[in-house]
């Protein structure tokens, strides 16, 4: 009888700790991983509206120029994916650079909430002049495995047609199957999971860009995109066209197609922690206007939002087409009567507008932060003065951790900013806390009820 109390009162001591255990861990787990799933739908912008095409016309086809077509896909496209290359081919003013889709509509853009419409639809650019295009750009499109696009890339490929993939564009370029028995590089975190998907293609880290016969592929996000089409820029148009556009853009252009990949280290959950728990983010409003620079625009597109401590909202004086420097017809998400509430206000220029001044000033008393106030480092690539303008705003270990997801490396900016906010950390230990106490008063109230002894003790005790 002694011997089946003490094991009775083993039982419920165990049963004890594992309770307050699970009463510790499982509610800042949940709400956390409910955090991050809401973070990530956030990310992925999406729109539904749309906008007649109508009375848009494409870029003018100059015959003097080679053609480099942007893949779109109509139900998301990857930002800097698109713009970069968008911007450097188009600057370089050697080529006709063309967006083409399946169907010519409104199609999202995956971060900042920006839609853009593709120049053509597929049908439609089987038409024009330059329909046998000298390039194919892929970028990572959020449904890869679409038999439209599959098809269009199979049918374009030749010898004499480049392809370039940026990023996880090489997932859908290896849908196609042309990467059997190739080398390709690709976004450092997905590389692990095409090697599984696709075993006969040789995958290949630390590369800025990987060239195996007619076909580059390139790794992620901003050193793809910009590498990438910069190395392809060169063999197309020469090294002297390229090095302008380099400089032009302030990106320090090398030889070396080395690159050191990103590696996950433990501090890198501060990242994740700031999209369980960072619920008050920023409501950051971009002001599209007409010759908006693109390489610009994606810095702000793709890093605030990524940081999960802000949500990046566009805007215009009116819900209308607004045309890039270059001839990307995009759709902002609000004009100045249906936009909700906002943080900050930036402007791409440094041009006065003085009706957005008016209406920031009266709407939300706010005042406009032009491209110079940005612009910490005049000379340095636009991206390194959104991280550090993030770095400042928020913390600089989450702008270092966002340069990792943009496979950027920072370590030449010297970015400074504020510390990792500790306070952070209360959120989860208070719902931890919570958690505890809250199974306290129940085991406190069933030992009442039942009349049974729960110790938080020892055997010695019996």
């Amino acid at each position: 009888m002694i011997s089946f109390a003490k094991n009775m009162k083993n039982q419920l001591f165990w049963g004890k700790i594992i309770a307050y255990s699970l009463a510790f861990i499982l509610p800042p787990l949940i709400i956390g991983i409910l955090g991050i799933i809401v973070s990530f739908s956030d990310l992925m912008h999406g729109s539904s509206d749309f906008f007649s095409t109508q009375g848009i016309n494409p870029p003018n086809y100059d015959r003097s120029k080679k053609t480099a077509v942007i893949l779109v896909s109509n139900e998301g496209t990857e930002t800097t994916d698109l713009l970069v290359p968008y911007e450097i081919f188009s600057a370089s003013n050697k080529f006709n650079v063309y967006t083409v889709a399946p169907k010519r509509q409104i199609s999202p853009l995956t971060t900042g909430g920006v839609d853009i419409i593709p120049h053509f639809s597929f049908e439609e650019f089987e038409k024009t002049p330059g329909s046998t295009p000298d390039l194919v750009i892929i970028p990572a499109v959020h449904n890869w495995q679409d038999p439209a696009l599959i098809k269009w890339i199979i049918d374009h490929n030749n010898e004499k047609t480049l392809i370039l993939s940026i990023c996880e564009g090489a997932r859908l370029l290896a849908a196609t199957g042309l990467l059997e028995n190739r080398q390709a590089t690709t976004n450092w975190f997905a590389i692990d999971s095409l090697k599984g998907l696709y075993p006969n293609t040789d995958w290949v880290k630390d590369v800025k860009y990987l060239e195996d016969g007619n076909i580059i592929t390139s790794p992620g996000v901003i050193t793809g995109a910009m590498n990438g089409s910069l190395y392809t820029l060169e063999k197309l148009a020469g090294k002297d066209v390229t090095r302008e556009v380099a400089q032009r853009l302030n990106y320090p252009l090398t030889d070396s197609a080395k690159f050191k990949s990103p590696t996950i280290k433990l501090r890198d959950t501060l990242w994740l922690l700031t999209a369980a728990y960072g619920w008050h983010k920023q409501n950051i409003g971009l002001f599209l206007n007409d010759g908006i620079d693109e390489i610009k625009l994606t810095a702000v597109l793709d890093i605030y939002p990524r940081s999960f401590s802000a949500k990046t909202i566009s805007i215009a004086s009116e819900r209308k087409i607004i045309h890039s420097q270059y001839g990307l017809d995009l759709v902002p998400s609000f004009d100045f009567a249906t936009t909700t509430k906002l943080d900050r206000l930036l402007v791409l220029d440094n041009q006065s507008h003085l009706s957005l001044e008016h209406w920031a000033k009266d709407k939300y008393n706010l005042e406009p932060e032009y491209l110079s106030s940005l612009s910490r480092y005049a000379n340095r690539f636009i991206f390194d003065n959104i991280l550090q303008d993030l770095a400042q705003q928020e913390n600089k270990p989450l702008a270092e951790i966002v340069a990792k997801t943009i496979e950027y490396q920072v370590d030449s900016i010297n970015i400074e900013g504020k510390r990792f906010p500790i306070s952070l950390l209360l959120k989860p230990l208070s719902f931890a806390l919570i958690g505890v106490v809250t199974t306290w008063v129940i085991l406190s109230k069933l030992t009442r009820k039942t009349g049974l002894s729960i110790p938080f003790g020892t055997e010695s005790d019996v």
